[in-house]
């Protein structure tokens, strides 16, 4: 059981870490052991209607907004409760309104974080942990690539694993308060995992990833909601070494852009 749960740290880590809009910094609920970690490097594509918002949620143009982003991401085990990581994103990004066409590329932001298991029994675990969000060095205008302030946030984890029969299932339930510093709302952020494998060396995740924009913005500032659906499969070519591919599809919101994202992604236990 204990091989497998390292399995399904892994992989619930490159499903949360890399299928949501903005990073997410976040291996679900398990910790690392001590001593040991995972290196998680992926690429997702993504395509968005932008219908008067960009995807951060500020008032633009209607038109189009293709973006490539490619996040490596590692964490490790310092103890066997505490866990440490850092997830930096890098961006381009093309948009057309029609009238005007723009790019960028550049670093978007980079997140660190420590996560400290509470509480472990019988396949269950409870979790804390606290990230910071730095500002990106990219352009902050139109294509809005790097925010221009940075975000600290609060989270909450609890996952379970079972086998069921010869199938082993897990699920992950998350729920986290972002303070975002300068004119940006403050954001709630709600998330939930199943997963199960139903054959050796395979994966399968289903998620729902959603962020509640609390309305609190001022000036300009980013004030927005956005609910997702993603599904992904990983395939574990060694004990070190699994691919991964997900899609993911906005669902709906408030004041942004909506679209799907592609991602491939190569993890690295040690």
């Amino acid at each position: 059981m204990a091989a497998i749960m390292r399995q399904v740290s892994a992989m619930a880590g490159l499903a949360l870490g890399f299928m949501a809009m903005a990073p997410a910094a976040k291996a679900g609920p398990w910790p690392q052991a001590e001593g040991g970690g995972q290196l998680l490097i992926s690429t997702s594509f993504q395509h968005l209607n932008v219908q008067g918002y960009d995807t951060q949620g500020r008032p633009s143009g209607r038109g189009s907004l293709d973006q490539l982003s490619v996040s490596p991401y590692w964490e490790h085990g310092l103890t066997q409760r505490w866990t440490i990581g850092i997830q930096p994103r890098l961006q381009a990004s093309w948009m057309d309104l029609g009238y005007s066409r723009s790019n960028g590329v550049g670093l978007a932001d980079a997140a660190l974080f420590a996560r400290y298991a509470v509480w472990r029994d019988n396949g269950m675990v409870l979790s804390l942990q606290g990230t910071g969000v730095t500002p990106g060095t990219a352009s902050t205008d139109s294509p809005r690539i790097a925010e221009a302030n940075g975000s600290v946030e609060g989270r909450a984890l609890f996952g379970i694993s079972r086998a069921i029969g010869s199938i082993n299932a897990f699920m992950g339930l998350e729920g986290a308060y972002r303070l975002r510093f300068g004119s940006n709302a403050d954001e709630v952020r709600l998330d939930a995992t199943i997963g199960f494998r139903p054959a050796e060396r395979w994966f399968v995740f289903a998620q729902s990833l959603n962020t509640l924009g609390l309305r609190n913005a001022t000036g300009t500032g980013a004030n927005y909601s956005v609910y997702k659906a993603a599904l992904a499969v990983s395939y574990t070519v060694t004990p070190q070494h699994s691919i991964v591919a997900a899609y993911t599809r906005d669902l709906g919101g408030r004041n942004v852009a909506l679209g799907d994202s592609y991602t491939l992604g190569w993890v690295y236990n040690y």
